[in-house]
This record gives C-alpha cells, sequence and structure tokens, in this order.
C-alpha cells in the first residue's frame, strides 16, 4: 500500500467510475430477453453465466428438501452466529420504527402522516466470488420488522447450488421463496415478472456491475434502494493506533473485489510507513490475495499535516465505512458530514458492521453517502400525508387556495374551490 503525495492522492479518490457503455448495452439486451422470454430466458442466462445445468424453471427454485439439507449440513457455531447476528438487526431497526402523527393546526385542519409498508421486496443476495448470508439478513430483517409481507430472495448459484448459510440465513427470516438466479436476468425477473416469479414493487441488495447497471435502467419500474458501486473503506488514525490492526482492517475490504478501494489519512508518518509494510506482509498470508493485490492499486496512504485536514478530505470522499481509530474518536466525529456508516475506536473493525453489530452493512459507495444513507426500515416504508378540512377550516382557506389556482392559470382547481363556497 502506497503512501502518496495529496495531489495524487485527489486525482485517485476522483477518478471516474462510471459504467461503461458495453455493461449497459449488454444489461439491456438481458431485460429485453427476460421481459419477452421469462422462464426460458432465466433458464439460459444462468446455464452461460453461471454454469448451471437447469432444464425447467423447478431447477431454479429452492426446494423444501434443500432448506433441510443446508441446516443439516451447517455446524452449530454458524448457525448460533446468524441467529445471534439477525437478532441484533432485529432490535436495531425495532428501534428506528418510526410513528403515524396527527395534529391540529390553529385553523383546525388535521395534517399528519401513517406509514405504510411496501407490499412485496425482491432481495438480490450477491454470489460470484464469495457468497453472503450476512446479506440476506440485513437486507430481510429490516423489511419484516417493516412490515412487508411478501419477500422473495434472487441468488446466482455456483453450478446450481447455493451456500447452506445463505439458505439457513433465509430460513431464519422465515422467507420461503428463493431463485436460483442472478445478474440482470434476476433484477429483470423481480420487475416484470415470469411465470415462476412474481414481481415485486422494490428491489434491494448488493450485486456487481450488471445488477447496478440492471436496477439503474428499471429505476421507475420498480422500486430500487440504491446503485451499489464498488465497496470502500477510509481509516483515520493517529499515532496511537495499531499499525497491524489498521493493516488488516484495510485487507478485509479490498478482499472483496478487485475495484474496491481502502484509504488512511494519518498525522504521523512513521505510523503511515508500518501500515503500509503491515499490509504487504500480510497479505501474503491470505487466500484471496491475487484480488487484493489488484485492488490495492485502487488504494493508498495519505499523511497530512493535521487531523483537521484529514476531515475535510473525508467529507470529499464521502467514505461507505469510515473507522475513526484515534485517541479521542468522539472528537472528530462532529466534523464528519459524509459517510454511510462510522465505526468508532480501536476495538470497531469496519468487520462488526458487516455482520453483527444490527445497523444494514447495504451502505451508499462512490461518494453517494453525499445524499443518501444505508438500507434500513425506512426503505420499506411508505410515508403517506394526511389531510383533513372541516367546513369552517376549509372556508377560512378557500379564498388563498383560490387565488393561487387561478394565478397558476388551472380553472379546474379553481372551480373545485369554489363550488363549495358562497363566493362562486
Amino acid at each position: 500500500m502506497k503512501i502518496i503525495s495529496p495531489s495524487t492522492f485527489l486525482a485517485l479518490i476522483t477518478k471516474s467510475k462510471k459504467e461503461t457503455t458495453r455493461v449497459e448495452d449488454v444489461v439491456r439486451k438481458i431485460i429485453s430477453t427476460t421481459q419477452k422470454n421469462g422462464d426460458k430466458a432465466l433458464i439460459s442466462y444462468s446455464n452461460q453465466f453461471d454454469k448451471t445445468n437447469f432444464k425447467t424453471a423447478q431447477d431454479f427454485v429452492v426446494t423444501a428438501q434443500e432448506f433441510l439439507a443446508a441446516e443439516k449440513t451447517l455446524t452449530k457455531d454458524v448457525k448460533s452466529a446468524l441467529k445471534l447476528a439477525a437478532a441484533r438487526i432485529k432490535r436495531y431497526h425495532q428501534n428506528r420504527c418510526p410513528k403515524d402523527f396527527s395534529f391540529k393546526d390553529e385553523l383546525g385542519v388535521m395534517l399528519g402522516n401513517r406509514w405504510q409498508a411496501i407490499e412485496s421486496v425482491g432481495v438480490y443476495v450477491p454470489g460470484g466470488t464469495a457468497s453472503y448470508p450476512s446479506s440476506v439478513l440485513m437486507s430481510v430483517v429490516p423489511a419484516l420488522v417493516a412490515g412487508v409481507k411478501e419477500i422473495v430472495i434472487c441468488a446466482p448459484s455456483s453450478q446450481g447450488q447455493l451456500n447452506p448459510a445463505v439458505l439457513f440465513a433465509a430460513k431464519i427470516c422465515d422467507v420461503k421463496k428463493i431463485y436460483k438466479i442472478g445478474g440482470a436476468q434476476a433484477v429483470s425477473a423481480m420487475t416484470y415478472g415470469t411465470k415462476t416469479i412474481s414481481p415485486v414493487n422494490k428491489i434491494v441488495g448488493p450485486g456487481n456491475a450488471f445488477v447496478a447497471s440492471a436496477k439503474k435502467i428499471l429505476f421507475g419500474e420498480v422500486g430500487i434502494d440504491m446503485i451499489a458501486g464498488p465497496t470502500d473503506v477510509t481509516i483515520i488514525a493517529d499515532k496511537n493506533a495499531n499499525p497491524n490492526w489498521i493493516a488488516a482492517d484495510v485487507l478485509s475490504q479490498l478482499e472483496h473485489g478487485v475495484d474496491s478501494r481502502a484509504f488512511v489519512l494519518t498525522d504521523d508518518q512513521n505510523l503511515a510507513k508500518k501500515i503500509s509494510a503491515a499490509v504487504l506482509l500480510q497479505s501474503k498470508k491470505l487466500p484471496r490475495k491475487e484480488i487484493i493485490d489488484q485492488s490495492l492499486k485502487n488504494s493508498a496512504i495519505l499523511v497530512v499535516e493535521k487531523l483537521d485536514e484529514a476531515t475535510e478530505i473525508i467529507n470529499q470522499i464521502a467514505p461507505e465505512h469510515l473507522e475513526i481509530v484515534t485517541k479521542n474518536p468522539q472528537k472528530i466525529l462532529p466534523k464528519i458530514k459524509n459517510a454511510g456508516a462510522i465505526f468508532l475506536g480501536n476495538y470497531t473493525p469496519e468487520a462488526i458492521g458487516d455482520y453483527i453489530a444490527g445497523p444494514s452493512h447495504t451502505l451508499p459507495t462512490e461518494g453517494t453517502a453525499k445524499f443518501t444513507s444505508g438500507l434500513s426500515v425506512f426503505d420499506f416504508l411508505k410515508r403517506i400525508s394526511l389531510i383533513s378540512c372541516n367546513k369552517n377550516s376549509f372556508t377560512k382557506l378557500a379564498q388563498a387556495t383560490s387565488i393561487l389556482a387561478s394565478c397558476e392559470g388551472l380553472e379546474a382547481h379553481n372551480r373545485s374551490i369554489k363550488i363549495r363556497t358562497c363566493f362562486e
């Protein structure tokens, strides 16, 4: 991991990360074909991209027997850890649930809102180079807490097989409909529906560039949570930080994929050198070293004169994950305006948030933390406004409403007010 100059660092964090035209062209074709051919397209694309051998649609539907076999395969420790994570995630989101409210203003108009759960949600669980039972819990549990009644999961399989832990995580959440389908074709199927897969109102969950592109193209046809890009972590550290721990946290993020990114900002040159050396040493022992070697090219260490300077840069990066590993993290915290999730202190590595802390690990990437937040119970709720006038309060507002409607040249609006009044 290189220590670079401020100008080089700025160029690195602002480099273009836009999808290629090639990806979008491929995705549009997949969407069109899936919409037209339904299950046949899903079978074809799965056999082509995921090396499956599906013959009929029933081959990509997870059966009750598969759920049972998965549970038997897992160790007691893994099942206990998943149950603990699910319980913690549930408790966190239960404490975030908003309440309906209403009040009467000074004119006697009742105003307020009520919260209504989205009726159906599709959860995309990524596969590919790794499998993520944690993503099942992080996406499904807040939907359940919100009150979503219909939840389905699509996940790409490896030669027709899903990670048993993914199936057990789904069982914990009482999700019975899982389809061994991934990529843009899964997003299209959950949007438009096929004979086997019913359409949903919203799709959540991270995926690769093809999944992200499909969600972007189909937004409006279906609701989406966010356009997820490559994952990233930024760590701000002072001289008190343990360089080996920082290096381990960097590597934990970089092993996700070749386009992952990690940045370390510190005011201590000696610490920067130690972190750089530790990253190289520790990476040699990791099974995903080839991936890490590539993602290290997207990553860097920057030495700043003062940590205040680091907070300015962090707000520009708007990291998905931010670790504040300093003597007094609470002192720096108020200066951070843009971040998906913040991890405070030596004993809060980003991995705690990935699995078991409580908040969802589906977070805004590629600087989008400047204007959006991580997945939560709010993503599965609709806020419906409530307005109620009686004759008296209506009369008090009618004339001003009539004037504004007339100002905009909308005579039917104006008439809908005047027809209820004595000044027509």
